[in-house]
């Protein structure tokens, strides 16, 4: 299938959509970096003026925002305070996917300016980049995969692979992502269980319809399991909260999975652990910053597998999410109720 094939909807604009389109007043909005799909970005030249740029240094982001009514970013951009305060009248800033850390979203909220983004659409995608990873661990794809294209068939005989049926995954935290990943690996026959920070009624009933076990025993989870997998929003209380006191809990047979955020992972006790064999092994998505430097410790490790903050970006999330958006950002200047907020309490 074509990625330029429009995966959902329809290309009939509503009567609303015509509406907007024959205004002769447009807002402006600051574009930084490319958004996910090309469907989003057409959205927003549709319905406003569109200032691009691939420049995200803070000084260059505060000379453009004094233009705008409204800004929608990617990271590695970053929205702060004084991008923010280089222009009073901003009407919304928007993340270009489902992440917020890249957003002071408190002073926006102190402003009384909406931030909104696209949480849920990459819940799938992301859950089946952590499965993919464990399967790719058990299995020892990567290993293989090298020995054969240097021409070693007898690496057959060097590497060990494991049935997933019968062993124990922990997921740390419990929302939408992590659920979608307990759905593909109960059926493997694995034993589920999720770390929760508290119960409450919800997530009971969902874990039982998915033969999950819930705890609030983080400690539980990462010395029973053998693979441990996170699922944790970064914030104040999840920075660095996976660092050496509950790494070394792990068994010398375990693998850590995190395609969360980078930080909410201490990487030079990550590393200290994988380079002793202290822990089996890991898979990563994510790094703290981002991109990671090209020398960065981690990377040189065998036993370590990473992607480049992909989980998250296939070719039907980027589309649902830049729509999704796009038409957001544009209700919001259009004076409409705004939808997927993520600071519900800004006063508007």
């Amino acid at each position: 299938m074509s990625s330029n094939r429009r995966l959902y909807g329809t290309n009939h604009e509503t009567r609303e959509e015509l509406i907007m389109m024959s205004k002769t007043s447009k807002p402006t909005i600051l574009q930084v970096l490319p958004m996910y799909h090309h469907d989003g970005e057409q959205y927003l030249q549709k319905y406003a003026n569109v200032i691009k740029t691939d420049n995200y240094s803070v000084d260059h982001l505060c000379q453009l925002a004094k233009k705008v009514d409204g800004i929608v970013l990617r990271a590695p951009a970053r929205i702060t305070k004084e991008v923010i305060d280089a222009n009073p009248n901003l009407k919304v800033i928007s993340g270009a996917g489902v992440g917020l850390d890249n957003i002071d979203v408190y002073y926006a909220t102190l402003k009384g300016i909406p931030v909104v983004h696209a949480p849920s659409v990459n819940k799938v995608s992301t859950a089946e980049h952590a499965v993919m990873f464990i399967l790719s661990l058990s299995k020892s794809v990567i290993s293989f995969n090298q020995e054969m294209k240097n021409g070693n068939y007898d690496s057959r005989n060097s590497f060990t692979s494991f049935e997933l049926r019968g062993k124990s995954v922990g997921l740390v935290g419990f929302g939408g992502i992590s659920q979608e990943v307990a759905k593909r690996l109960v059926p493997f026959g694995i034993n589920v269980k999720a770390w929760v920070r508290k119960y409450n009624e919800e997530k009971h009933r969902i874990a039982k319809n998915l033969n999950v076990e819930l705890t609030t025993n983080i400690e539980e989870v990462f010395s029973q399991s053998d693979f441990v997998s996170l699922h944790i929003p970064l914030n104040d209380e999840t920075k660095e909260l996976v660092n050496k006191s509950l790494l070394s809990l792990m068994k010398p047979s375990a693998y850590l999975i995190n395609t969360a955020r980078g930080a909410v992972v201490n990487q030079e006790h990550l590393h200290e652990l994988l380079k002793e064999g202290e822990i089996a092994g890991a898979a990563l998505d994510v790094f703290d910053p981002e991109p990671p430097p090209k020398d960065l410790s981690l990377l040189q490790l065998s036993n370590i597998i990473v992607t480049p903050h992909v989980g998250g970006t296939t070719i039907e999330c980027n589309q649902i999410s830049a729509t999704a958006i796009a038409k957001n950002v544009i209700n919001i200047l259009n004076g409409k109720e705004p939808i997927y907020l993520a600071n519900p309490e800004y006063k508007g």
